[in-house]
């Protein structure tokens, strides 16, 4: 496993106390947030906060009425609003548009109660995140083929939907490129548990 780390800037990542840790879906951020959280280190992800918001009265009657199919009895179907708008990027957008300002500010709220502490922010990729600018970037990356083996195990991803993810993501994804910290999540699991417990030593 390669582990990419130049002290400088590691330093200088956590001296900040919040960070974004981002990832293209299946390159294990979950995994790390875990293992983030076994030393002790606040995390925060999108994803929960997004279910939640899904039942969200309000949240249930904007999708009533943009994605009718989506909803049956006051309920959001998930695994069928996920399909949806990875085919359709109108829908997604739509989507998008609605449900992140509610995410960002409910991560705006956490860091300023969060303040003396070190705090993570779990986003996945997207097009526009106000928070890269903000704070710094740990991008945890994987191979294509690790990405789709994994998410072949989840439940409700077929091949044809894991790989129109994929795509859109790798897509719009600048962090490759533009981070700040990057974990290379292709070995095992120790081995990221390894990278993550010296990189919470220089906390």
């Amino acid at each position: 496993m390669i582990y990419n780390i130049y002290l400088n800037i590691i330093v200088k990542v956590f001296i900040l106390g919040v960070y974004i840790l981002t990832g293209s879906i299946g390159s294990g951020k979950s995994e790390a947030q875990i293992l983030f959280e076994k030393f002790n280190v606040s995390c925060f992800c999108a994803d929960k906060i997004v279910r939640s918001l899904y039942n969200n009265s309000e949240v249930i009657l904007y999708m009533q009425n943009i994605l009718p199919l989506c909803v049956t009895n006051g309920v959001i179907n998930i695994e069928l609003l996920r399909e949806t708008i990875f085919h359709n990027e109108k829908k997604m957008f739509e989507v998008e548009e609605f449900i992140q300002p509610k995410v960002f500010k409910k991560f705006e709220e956490i860091v300023n109660s969060n303040k003396n502490k070190n705090t993570i922010l779990v986003l996945p990729t997207i097009k526009n995140n106000p928070f890269e600018k903000k704070y710094k970037v740990i991008y945890i990356t994987a191979s294509q083929e690790n990405r789709v083996k994994r998410l072949s195990t989840r439940k409700n991803y077929n091949m044809h939907l894991i790989k129109k993810i994929i795509s859109y993501q790798d897509s719009i994804d600048i962090y490759k490129k533009n981070h700040d910290f990057l974990l290379d999540n292709n070995g095992s699991v120790k081995k990221l548990e390894n990278s993550i417990k010296k990189l919470v030593k220089l906390l």
